[in-house]
């Protein structure tokens, strides 16, 4: 026979056990938060069946709208094995970047237009695996990320048969990059 002592006991285990779980929970979400500084942007790629490992030159497009040209928009963008940042026509230095390195920070404010805007990334790998992490960071906490609304093709512009949805890896963190990171001001 059991006494009372004991599921009392028991159930108290369980709500301690629950509330740890939660604080955990919550901790891990506020360090998510505080290492996330690209928002929801996610690793995307040309494609995720990488079979035999050979070289890929490609391009990953997202058109949008502004109504009005803004003062300021920062753009973070790495680009894993090397790639370059185009924005209306105008093309901005390329980046050479692998697991552990800063994000690339650009002020692209002078190359937007008010209405229709085309963000193009051009992306190459020698192996043909990689990712393209993206957010461009306009006025009014407005966001542009690289998410599976982007477009990828093997030439550029592409052509309407070849152009197709970018393959989204996930967002940070993930493997190999981690949470990546803006460099500090020396």
């Amino acid at each position: 026979m059991l006494s009372r002592p004991l599921p009392a006991a028991l159930f108290l285990l369980a709500a301690l056990v629950l509330a740890a779980a939660v604080i955990l929970a919550w901790t891990r979400a506020a360090r998510d938060r505080a290492n996330l500084i690209t928002d929801g942007a996610g690793w995307i790629w040309f494609t995720l069946d990488i079979g035999e490992r050979r070289p890929i030159h490609f391009y990953a497009s997202r058109r949008f709208r502004l109504s009005g040209v803004p003062r300021t928009a920062r753009a973070k963008l790495f680009v894993d094995p090397r790639g370059a940042l185009s924005i209306n026509g105008r093309r901005f230095p390329s980046v050479e970047q692998r697991p552990g390195s800063f994000l690339a920070v650009l002020e692209v404010a002078p190359a937007l237009v008010e209405g229709e805007n085309r963000v193009v990334i051009e992306a190459e790998s020698p192996s043909g695996a990689g990712g393209i992490l993206f957010c461009l960071d306009l006025p009014g906490g407005q966001r542009l990320v690289s998410d599976s609304s982007w477009r990828v093709a093997l030439s550029e512009p592409p052509a309407t048969q070849e152009d197709r949805a970018a393959g989204t890896w996930g967002r940070p963190p993930m493997y190999p990059w981690g949470y990546p990171k803006i460099q500090p001001a020396p």
